[in-house]
């Protein structure tokens, strides 16, 4: 996916207090990893965003801009520009935007137990057409003098 107009969401969702704005930037087939998705989330002022233990992943949250306070057991923490929120997969909580919205980048990853049952991840590529990247010990020949 390629993102290439910033004024065309992927998905307008109702959420409680608010609306919220959610755009994949990349799912798991395009990283080539046990991640599931890197996306860009903004929700409006009052809107929640809940990390539940059902959703089967964790997740990191950077507030790209805004501000607003994550709700967990334990309490109400503020968030603010700059802050990462890191969300085991069995830990239940709730993000809730302030008064001017949140603006979050969330990567969000299998967790251990799952991920460490998966085959690895990686491009492969047929041999002829692979570079010598895929080959460390490959020689790469120098290139003539004045090419550029």
């Amino acid at each position: 996916m390629i993102v290439n107009r910033i004024d065309l969401p992927s998905r307008r969702m109702l959420a409680t207090g608010g609306g919220t704005t959610w755009r994949c930037l990349a799912r798991r087939g395009m990283l080539h990893s046990e991640t599931e998705s890197f996306d860009q989330l903004r929700l409006a002022a009052g809107a929640e965003l809940a990390h539940t233990a059902d959703s089967g992943v964790e997740q990191a949250l950077y507030v790209v801009a805004g501000a607003g306070e994550v709700v967990e057991g334990s309490g109400t923490r503020p968030l603010a520009r700059g802050t990462l929120l890191l969300a085991p997969a069995a830990a239940p909580l709730t993000v809730r935007a302030g008064r001017d919205g949140l603006e979050l980048i969330a990567v969000r990853t299998l967790p251990a137990r799952v991920s460490d049952r998966l085959p690895r991840r990686v491009p492969d590529l047929p041999e002829p057409q692979r570079s010598p990247l895929f080959h460390p010990t490959a020689t790469i020949p120098d290139l003539p003098e004045g090419a550029p």
